[in-house]
């Protein structure tokens, strides 16, 4: 008897060790992987303290990569990002790669002080900075991007006690069209200290609009980006999907980054 169980047990063993190097199947109710916030960093300072007060709260829910502008690491500096945020958390400089993955894999973008100077830039799709660049193809892939308007608001209550709220009409329309041109580019522009409460909506409206079912006359099959994430995290190099699974493009661009291959499956009739 006990020479059988020791042979179930090397039996189960071996069968597990296989399993565990074929391709994984995607099923509806997958485990959503903890989210991917990448933070970036300008050099503007109305807003900061509070700005990292919130980004704190987020890592309570999302895994923090910071990106800091050449402005942001003289005046900010990476010594002050770790002691708030913690050590671990990885920073990227103007003096790094640019960070593609970082980008490819972030469930959402997070400004935490947008200032004038990245505003206009945006506003007229200027993609000269590691910062403008990784925002506008943020939007362009259409992960949710939200940024502290404080210091981009010529109308700010610390400008105006600095003798700041002085502009002309033009300059000060000039200035909130920014603003505005930049909401209607689809960034969720917020005060600093609601930061992380809209972050975490959209984060939440994301994965709402990303599971695995569609509304509608037929409920379809999705593979995501989120998806070829965890598959990744979990050591698999390949996914099966059924016929009829709608596969986003972030998921392919994920998967082919990530070496994740996609097996389309398809059924004989």
């Amino acid at each position: 008897m006990e020479n059988d169980n020791t042979l179930v047990q090397l039996v189960t063993a071996e069968v597990m060790r296989q399993l565990s190097q074929q391709s994984v199947v995607i099923h509806p109710q997958s485990t959503q992987p903890p989210y991917r916030a990448l933070v970036i960093f300008t050099g503007g300072t109305i807003g900061l303290d509070q700005g990292l007060k919130e980004i704190q709260k987020i890592q309570d829910h999302a895994e923090v990569t910071v990106v800091l502008s050449e402005a942001a690491e003289k005046i900010i500096g990476m010594d002050k990002v770790k002691e708030q945020l913690g050590s671990h958390v990885p920073i990227v400089t103007t003096q790094a790669s640019f960070p593609k993955r970082a980008l490819q894999e972030a469930d959402i973008l997070i400004v935490p002080v947008l200032t004038q100077n990245t505003a206009a830039k945006l506003a007229y799709t200027l993609s000269d900075t590691m910062v403008s660049t990784l925002i506008l193809q943020g939007l362009m892939r259409g992960i949710p991007v939200v940024a502290a308007y404080n210091a981009a608001d010529p109308l700010d209550n610390w400008r105006v006690q600095s003798n700041m709220g002085k502009a002309s009409p033009r300059l000060l329309q000039a200035l909130q069209g920014n603003l505005q041109k930049l909401a209607g580019y689809g960034m969720r522009l917020v005060e600093s200290a609601s930061l992380a409460m809209e972050s975490q909506k959209l984060l939440e409206r994301n994965v709402k609009t990303s599971v695995q079912d569609i509304q509608g006359k037929e409920k379809k099959r999705i593979l995501d980006a989120t998806a070829i994430k965890a598959l990744a995290d979990s050591g698999s190099r390949s996914v099966s999907v059924c016929q009829g699974t709608i596969i986003t493009p972030l998921a392919r661009d994920t998967a082919r980054d990530l070496g994740i291959q996609i097996v389309e499956e398809r059924i004989n009739k």
